[in-house]
């Protein structure tokens, strides 16, 4: 059933999706991960602490990348799909075979990749002191112990020797979570001005923060996403609309909020519904697990999933389209009717006023020193301030974006995902009116959190990511990787 070409397609759509996976490869191999500049493995401990090495270190390992592209026409059809993969196993980067079925449609899966779950131990070749940073314990890659059917994301697929441990998503992962709640809204159990009042028990969100093994592993940089009990608006028992959690977990990633939603599923019993239609879509890798039912919290690395194939596949159904988009696991086919017209418009509109553009596009710190330009991206009105600077969910970047939304191409309606081990970033990218024509979805998952530079600040004592304005909390080879395909996708039309 798998092959490298999706669906029957014509001489001119075969060679458009071959030279995409070549440029994805040439873009991945250009954008040379393997020079990052790692100040890990332990949070707020290096830089800084004695036996840290200054300058900093290039990775000891390739960093594991997801990349999927899919180019659509003005209709919404897939012209090209390709998901690349790099880590250690594949270190020239590996072009992953695209599902197909006879018809007018592909089912545009991956499932020649066994999905694993991430193990930051595993990645780190085991645990560490954080007084001295001597070794404690060993961890091989995929051989001490060995991997086993436990360790899959998606069960039964033992037989395919392809297999990938997949990047922890993530905030990108509220991307399901809204997705999720639109569908309620759309069968009529919930409308986006349905009052809900969030009220988690308190000492238990306070326990769930201050956890010794989980330090800031769901929160992302402290200056970037508020902690849910230092949240300012954040006291237990307060109702919101629907609506209301809505904006702030997506347009600038409150974590409070997504908490607040994600109680609320289960609320409603409502995960195992929601995991099965993802399923039934063919979307399996997309899974939130092991939550807290009382705080909608404890995102755990190895628990929640995301691959950038299916989350590119759920951002196209989000897009929209005239047709079959793609066929279900049982053939039958995904229409962008699964999610109404409004509901759609919706979710795209707080997509597109996401403030955070610094990773697969950079426009929120234009111009700024070491910062490569990415995506040629226009920053949200929303958050730019009188004198040109932007302040996303109170967050101020500091850099004058006008020069950068003058020159913009397009318009990106995504959403990011930062901790301190991992960083993504998955969006619609469609043509400002007279700009040059492209239009596709992009989804990058990576373990290249903020622990993870560039040379320029390998002699650092605090962490880039720290600054208190205009902070850069991604290594610039996203961006400039992202710009490199951006330019081929614009070029190719």
């Amino acid at each position: 059933m798998a092959a490298s070409a999706v669906g029957p397609v014509s001489g001119a759509q075969a060679k458009s999706q071959m030279q995409l996976t070549a440029q994805m490869i040439l873009a991945m191999r250009a954008a040379q991960f393997d020079q990052t500049i790692d100040f890990g493995p332990f949070e707020d401990v290096c830089p800084g602490a004695s036996f840290c090495p200054v300058p900093a270190r290039p990775v000891k390992h390739l960093p594991n990348v997801d990349l999927a592209i899919i180019e659509l026409d003005a209709q919404g059809h897939a012209i090209s799909a390709a998901n690349v993969l790099l880590s250690r196993d594949y270190p020239g980067g590996f072009p992953v075979p695209i599902d197909r079925v006879a018809g007018p449609a592909g089912t545009y899966g991956a499932s020649l990749v066994r999905w694993r779950r991430w193990d930051i131990d595993r990645y780190n070749g085991g645990t560490f002191s954080q007084e001295d940073g001597h070794q404690l314990t060993t961890k091989g890659w995929t051989n001490n112990p060995p991997l086993t059917s436990a360790d899959d994301i998606v069960p039964g697929r033992s037989p395919t020797p392809v297999q990938f441990m997949s990047p922890y998503p993530a905030s990108l992962f509220k991307l399901i979570v809204a997705f999720r709640i639109m569908r309620l809204v759309d069968v009529g159990q919930l409308t986006l001005d349905t009052p809900y009042t969030y009220n988690p028990v308190a000492a238990q969100l306070a326990a769930e923060a201050a956890r010794s093994d989980q330090p800031l592993q769901d929160h992302g940089p402290p200056a970037r996403e508020r902690l849910a009990v230092a949240a300012p608006s954040a006291a237990p028992g307060e109702t919101r609309a629907i609506r209301d959690w809505m904006d702030p977990m997506i347009t600038y990633s409150d974590n409070y909020a997504a908490r607040a939603l994600l109680k609320l599923l289960h609320d409603r019993n409502d995960l195992g519904a929601m995991h099965a239609e993802l399923r039934d879509m063919g979307l399996a890798t997309l899974q939130i697990n092991g939550t807290n039912p009382v705080t909608g919290g404890n995102w755990q690395p190895g628990s929640i999933h995301m691959t950038a194939l299916d989350t590119a596949r759920l951002l196209w159904l989000i897009d929209g389209g005239q047709g079959t988009l793609w066929l279900r696991p049982d053939g039958q086919p995904v229409l962008a009717s699964m999610l109404s017209d409004p509901s759609r418009a919706y979710l795209k509109s707080l997509l597109g006023d996401y403030g955070f553009h610094e990773a697969l596009d950079t426009s929120s710190l234009c111009d700024k020193a070491n910062v490569r330009p990415g995506i040629p991206a226009l920053v949200p009105a929303r958050w730019i301030n009188p004198d040109g600077t932007e302040t996303a969910g109170g967050y101020p970047y500091g850099q004058d974006v006008r020069p950068c939304n003058a020159t913009a191409e397009v318009t990106f309606a995504h959403k990011t995902g930062l901790t301190f081990n991992y960083g993504s970033d998955a969006g619609i990218v469609r043509s400002m009116p007279g700009r040059p024509q492209r239009h596709y979805v992009i989804a990058f998952l990576s373990s290249l959190g903020y622990r993870y530079t560039d040379p320029a600040f390998a002699s650092r004592t605090t962490y880039p990511c720290y600054d208190a304005v205009g902070a850069i909390c991604y290594t610039q080879r996203i961006p400039g990787m992202a710009k490199q395909l951006d330019d081929f996708l614009r070029s190719s039309n």
